[in-house]
């Protein structure tokens, strides 16, 4: 059997590792990545101040019970990791010794640079090809740095071009993050700035960004607040030979190198994401749900649908109920905590429950504050609202900095990490109706989650505070409005019109959204053109819409009407939830599952078990 893998990011090498294993015949594997192993996120070849934003110990390429399996945690503090990172080529990589030097610092715990993951994901690879090789039945054929243009059907078979193109029995595919098309903003914008000699970053890889053309005599406007605002700021101060130092209290300290232009960052909510604490967790920790459970889930159903406002109503319970537990651990000595949480659980009202107990009124747990942590403050000037922002940023970093079992409110955004599977079960499941998953689901709630769950670790908080501190970076208020106006970019905040900043660059800090509608990538592009794939069509009562997700059998993770194509991660985010997370050791985490499901689908092996999550 010939079987192609397209994409050698961490879901390719997962589904390497699981046709070994589960391999009963002669195959012959053919592997495509446009970058190297690792992909493009997780190159070896990145700043080493770049890092991850989820804990060493709860990241691994292994199946659970994996003979000799190692997380990442596993694999840092082992002397596999120095020896591998040793072995590499320092011409290919001159950031070895950095490499090494990072290693000898990090912690189980530690959110490790992303080159250390990429680093990993390369040992792994070579620990597969090894196996490989003692195994007369599999044959790895290697194809890095090609990009698949196309897959053509060729009777039940397929070609795959590349370079060269190649006959195949099965494709698996997963392409990560991907361009889309310009949106006509960004086509406008990019023209501007070739017209007004000006610098135009669209939705890019922070570390593949050339920002040379800024210096230290230019402003620079940033659009977004999420996790690529973070690499770029890094990226224009810390890597321009700013440095960090801590103060007697052990806040940080900016000290400049006068490399760095002043940073001007802004979004729709006007304030940072919330940052990830610092980890209490064991590599197999997972705190349960209590209200977003599968039968409180079935409980709800009309019709066969959980109505969003139930949805959204068991998911904060479950969040507010850890926020409680926190707080009284840490504050409230005289609440008999098991007598709270027991009432909480059991009552129809927990609100009620807590209006009863001995906590203060402003303890409670505030969804509309968390949501929007400046709602209501009076904005005078650009340098008020440094005061607000610095407010919050001090309160949500001591919280973060307490950990993530003990600090109130960071610990208990941390439960909607461990409610993904659930969040997925609702949505692999289609129990959402139309109209909601539409309406509601995929607009306010989905960036509510990555505001409150997708942030940087706490340090990257730390920083921020102490650049705005250092005059480096200013944080526009709500509501950030951006055109090209007298040969300069142009920004203000909706609500305080009055004051507008020039900028000499205007950066699109994010990520494309994976979107099958709008995607600028070849194959998908080719695929879409040969209806070999297509969006999933959600039906509406007035209209149909296309998801942005492939459309796929749940159940296999099959091209819908092509039995011998299978795609998964980012390609099907809008049918799952946080397709992109690498798996987590010691859970059960559907992911390994899916990966193995399709090893199986593909060496057409009965699976007992189908991914449907809880």
């Amino acid at each position: 059997m010939e079987i192609a893998i397209i994409g050698a990011g961490p879901r390719g090498l997962l589904l390497l590792n699981n046709l070994i294993q589960n391999n009963n015949q002669q195959i012959n594997i053919y592997l495509f990545d446009r970058k190297n192993i690792g992909g493009r996120v997780w190159k070896i070849n990145q700043p080493i101040d770049l890092i991850m934003n989820t804990p060493a110990n709860e990241l691994t390429l292994f199946n659970d019970n994996q003979k000799n399996s190692y997380s990442i945690a596993d694999w840092i503090k082992s002397d596999q990791s120095k020896k591998f990172i040793k072995s590499l080529d320092e011409n290919k990589y001159p950031n070895k010794n950095e490499l090494i030097n990072a290693i000898k610092s990090l912690k189980e715990n530690s959110y490790v640079p992303r080159a250390i993951c990429g680093a990993y994901c390369n040992w792994f690879f070579k620990l597969l090809t090894n196996e490989i090789s003692k195994d007369n039945n599999i044959n790895l054929s290697l194809h890095l740095n090609q990009t698949v243009t196309d897959i053509q059907k060729n009777n039940d078979k397929f070609i795959v071009k590349s370079n060269d193109a190649y006959n195949v029995d099965k494709v698996v595919f997963s392409l990560g993050q991907q361009e889309n098309q310009l949106s006509n903003t960004e086509k406008s914008f990019k023209k501007y700035a070739t017209e007004n000699n000006l610098t135009y970053i669209f939705p890019e890889y922070a570390d593949e960004v050339d920002l040379s053309k800024i210096n230290n005599q230019n402003t620079v406007i940033i659009r977004g607040l999420g996790l690529s605002f973070n690499d770029y700021v890094s990226r224009l101060t810390k890597e321009r030979g700013g440095k960090f130092t801590k103060d007697a209290n052990g806040g940080l300290i900016y000290h400049k190198s006068e490399k760095e232009p002043k940073i001007i960052a802004g979004s729709r909510r006007g304030i940072p994401y919330y940052p990830k604490a610092i980890s209490q967790k064991k590599f197999d920790e997972n705190y349960s749900a209590y209200f977003l459970t599968k039968d409180n889930i079935n409980k709800h159903l009309k019709n066969g649908k959980l109505p969003f406002e139930d949805f959204q109503r068991l998911l904060r319970l479950d969040v507010e109920y850890r926020y409680y537990t926190f707080l009284i651990k840490k504050d409230y000595p005289n609440i008999n905590l098991k007598e709270f949480q027991d009432d909480f659980l059991k009552s129809n009202s927990p609100i009620d429950v807590v209006k009863k107990s001995e906590l203060s009124s402003e303890s409670l747990f505030n969804w509309d504050l968390i949501l929007n942590p400046v709602a209501g403050i009076k904005i005078t000037n650009m340098e008020d609202y440094q005061g607000h922002v610095k407010k919050w940023l001090s309160a949500v970093i001591k919280d973060a900095r307490l950990g993530s079992k003990t600090g109130p409110i960071i610990g208990a955004l941390e439960m909607l990490r461990d409610l993904r599977n659930n969040i997925r079960y609702v949505l692999a499941n289609n129990l959402l109706s139309n109209e909601d998953y539409v309406n509601k689901y995929k607009g306010q709630f989905s960036s509510n989650i990555k505001f409150l769950s997708m942030g940087a670790p706490v340090i990257r908080s730390e920083e921020l505070l102490a650049l705005i501190n250092a005059g480096i970076v200013e944080i526009l208020p709500p509501q950030m409005q951006v055109i090209g106006a007298n040969h300069k970019f142009i920004t203000r905040s909706a609500f305080y019109g009055h004051q507008i900043i020039q900028g000499d660059a205007l950066i699109e800090a994010r990520t494309n959204a994976p979107n099958i509608n709008i995607t600028d990538n070849p194959l998908l592009t080719n695929l879409k053109k040969n209806n070999i794939i297509k969006p999933q069509v959600i039906h509406l009562s007035d209209n149909n819409v296309n998801n942005s997700s492939i459309d796929i059998d749940v159940k296999s993770d099959q091209v819908k009407d092509e039995p011998n194509m299978f795609t998964w991660g980012l390609n099907t985010e809008g049918l799952y939830f946080v397709t992109s997370a690498i798996p987590r050791p010691g859970v059960k985490d559907d992911i390994l599952t899916a990966a193995d499901n399709i090893s199986k689908n593909i060496l057409n092996i009965s699976v007992n078990n189908p991914t449907k999550y809880m």
